[in-house]
């Protein structure tokens, strides 16, 4: 066989394996459950035809009621669960005219945990440090596993995606390849498949899409078909050790300068108490207030007053 032969072989082989790999996901039994923002699906099984129509009677509506909305099926082999027409009216839908269920539209949730395997611990609000050198796993909940009951699906596809120190993202960590998961139960565990040792210190983001038929491009909620980023630090050292002592430097530093006040403030009440005791020493010891000047004032009176009376008795005297 020549080479030409070969390629030409393996092109219809491929042809032949792809759609029905490619179609796994897609095809819609009677009765099965479809979610919003999911496109190119195959409700043929459904009974539908092009051109006929679909009913909803409301979430709990039955045939024998009015219907709340009404739908034109354009290709039942490449249908669009469209937010904008689906959205709000989740539930059964029904073969116009007929009590056959076709299809049941739901609400896609995605939740995505990180799990630290080797401590047995989940990153939460208040717990967001990851050890480095520690296993780590992904728990994903869904309602999307539904899809794994279509004919030939091997289950819902989930990409896990990781958002590492610099912006970089990462499509595989340790060897597990983070794209495409297929999950069939809810919850699902990945189990311990990141050995974070080899990897840089820093803070991850990691969050989970349903990547099924698109609807994570269709209808790009949080909580529906995108899951809310969870965040933790990976590195050697526990931030709360390592934010300690910058807690205690600032306390340490302030309490220096009172320490050395106290001493200058002696220093200068001393001399301040010597002056204030000078003043005091000074009127103890003055002369000027003794006894001896007293007396000497007085002696001196009574020496003029007997001068007086002297001269007096002598007028006296004279006279007679």
């Amino acid at each position: 066989m020549s080479i030409a032969s070969w390629y030409a072989l393996i092109v219809v082989s491929l042809l032949i394996v792809l759609p029905p790999v490619l179609a796994a996901g897609n095809t819609i039994p009677p009765a099965g459950t479809v979610f919003l923002g999911e496109q190119g699906l195959d409700i043929s099984s459904t009974g539908a035809t092009a051109g006929s129509q679909i009913v909803y009677f409301g979430p709990g509506g039955s045939p024998a009621n009015v219907p709340v909305a009404t739908l034109t099926v354009d290709d039942p082999a490449d249908f669009y669960i469209s937010p904008s027409l689906f959205g709000g009216r989740t539930g059964p839908w029904f073969l116009s005219q007929t009590t056959t269920l076709a299809f049941y539209v739901q609400d896609p949730l995605i939740e995505i945990r990180v799990m630290d395997e080797t401590a047995d611990f989940s990153i939460t609000k208040d717990v967001t440090w990851i050890p480095k050198g520690d296993v780590v796993g992904f728990r994903i909940e869904t309602n999307v596993y539904e899809i794994a009951k279509r004919p030939g699906s091997p289950g819902a596809p989930i990409t896990i995606r990781i958002l590492g120190p610099g912006g970089v993202e990462y499509s595989s960590v340790s060897g597990y390849r983070l794209e495409d998961i297929m999950v069939s139960v809810s919850p699902f565990d990945t189990g311990g498949v990141w050995l974070t040792g080899g990897y840089e210190s820093g803070t991850y983001t990691v969050w989970a899409e349903s990547t099924g038929n698109d609807m994570n491009l269709n209808y790009k909620q949080e909580g529906k078909t995108v899951a809310v980023p969870v965040q933790f630090l990976l590195q050697s050292t526990n931030p709360l050790i390592t934010t300690a002592p910058t807690t205690t430097a600032p306390t340490t530093i302030p309490t220096t300068p009172p320490s050395t006040l106290p001493p200058a403030t002696v220093t200068t009440i001393i001399p301040t108490t010597v002056v204030t005791e000078s003043p005091s020493t000074t009127p103890v010891t003055a002369i000027p207030t003794t006894t001896p000047p007293a007396t000497a004032s007085g002696f001196g009176f009574a020496l003029t007053l007997s001068a007086v009376l002297a001269c007096f008795l002598v007028l006296i005297r004279n006279q007679r």
